[in-house]
């Protein structure tokens, strides 16, 4: 992933954004409902763009409340994946997130979503609850979700070994609330 760009969401990103958004997720959010989660108060947006052509292989949505910068949605395109584009996300989020003075960083991601986990994992993110039936899936059926958190002062610690772990964009099983 040596020349892939990241830098904030701009308004012409949004259908991209959600195109990619439906690939990853059975419930999907559309350009209007990412317009609104910009919208609001201490919202921020990333994409990750392709060094060739500058198309959108990737996104990361966060909000920041007070002192706590919460992940709601991260997805990488489904031929991007396991390139260590979702990791640079993250790590981009955090960034942002820590340069504003977050003293906390949370998320939930679908509880059988391994590929995930061990990536926020990687990031310093630990286990700190459970929501029951937090995602709904096809077919009706519905998954728990894990809450993760970094501590103070974690946000500043990245993993240094070997490439990044990339997170693996399961359906319904990514952090996003």
């Amino acid at each position: 992933m040596s020349a892939t760009a990241i830098e904030s969401i701009a308004p012409r990103d949004i259908e991209h954004v959600a195109a990619i958004h439906e690939a990853c997720f059975d419930d999907a959010w559309s350009d209007d409902m990412i317009r609104r989660v910009l919208g609001t108060a201490g919202a921020f947006g990333l994409v990750a763009r392709s060094p060739g052509d500058l198309s959108i292989e990737a996104f990361a949505l966060a909000r920041i409340v007070v002192d706590e910068c919460e992940l709601l949605s991260l997805g990488v395109a489904p031929d991007r994946q396991r390139q260590g584009i979702g990791a640079a996300l993250l790590d981009a989020a955090m960034e942002r997130a820590a340069a504003l003075g977050v003293r906390h960083f949370f998320l939930e991601v679908g509880e059988f979503n391994a590929p995930a986990r061990r990536l926020y994992e990687s990031r310093g993110l630990k286990v700190v609850g459970r929501r029951a039936d937090y995602y709904a899936l096809e077919g009706g059926a519905a998954m728990d979700a894990l809450t993760m958190r970094c501590e103070p002062g974690s946000l500043a610690v990245r993993a240094t070994t070997g490439s990044a772990t990339e997170m693996s964009q399961s359906r319904a099983m990514s952090s996003r609330s």
